[in-house]
């Protein structure tokens, strides 16, 4: 029997959606780039400064970081000191240091924590708070302040088995399927509704493919491909 889990004290939770991030380089980035980012971010009160980690497998993002920082004026609006990014086999890495951001300092000042990671999608930021009742009805509301109410959308969660699910297709998961195509996705979500990876195979490629129109060819180079990708991320992260 599953044991019911409850949050400690008071606490409670809330999902946002800010479509409108005040000078944020990472929305900027995520809005051109068309991607979806995750991010790390560490308050380091010795050295007063925030360290950021995200990463993404965004096309173009090179070229849209190269764009951002070529006006100087938005990296003193983002407050961002020093930044750092490179690319490994599609994944994108950023490093940037920042000397303040006021998304977490509005959380800090309302004793509300943000759980990591949280992500840019296409420009918009999508996170979790979590803290007393009383201190995230505060909270909301110097969000809706800062942002402008237009701009932000919450909702309460009650169940805490909807935090996985949302947390999970934030993390390295949602990284492997930016990586795939949509054709690779849909080829493999029909293998897996109709039974190609059962034992016995209940489906074979030629019947997957008429569904979507291609040769059995086509089908199994999708499949393929999106095999190679997948085992590609499981083999980096062992790297580590």
């Amino acid at each position: 029997m599953k044991e019911r889990l409850v949050l400690p004290g008071e606490s409670s939770l809330a999902e946002f959606i800010v479509k409108r991030s005040r000078d944020s380089f990472f929305s900027k980035l995520s809005e051109l780039s068309s991607s979806q980012i995750s991010l790390e971010v560490v308050h380091v009160p010795s050295v007063e400064s925030y360290m950021v980690f995200a990463y993404s497998y965004g096309r173009d993002i090179d070229k849209c970081i190269a764009s951002i920082l070529s006006d100087e004026k938005y990296l003193t609006r983002s407050k961002i000191r020093r930044i750092s990014h490179w690319e490994d086999r599609g994944l994108h890495y950023i490093i940037a240091v920042k000397s303040k951001c006021e998304f977490f300092k509005i959380a800090e000042d309302s004793n509300v924590a943000i759980l990591s990671p949280y992500i840019f999608d296409r420009g918009c930021r999508k996170y979790i708070a979590l803290g007393k009742r009383v201190d995230l009805e505060n909270y909301i509301e110097k969000v809706l302040k800062y942002y402008g109410e237009k701009y932000v959308s919450y909702r309460w969660i009650d169940r805490l088995n909807h935090i996985s699910h949302i947390l999970l297709s934030r993390t390295m998961l949602s990284i492997i399927f930016e990586k795939l195509t949509d054709t690779e996705l849909k080829v493999l979500q029909l293998a897996y509704e109709y039974g190609y990876f059962d034992y016995p195979r209940r489906v074979s490629q030629e019947i997957i493919g008429t569904s979507m129109n291609l040769s059995k060819v086509t089908v199994n180079i999708h499949l393929r491909k999106a095999f190679k990708k997948i085992v590609e991320e499981l083999m980096r992260i062992k790297e580590f």
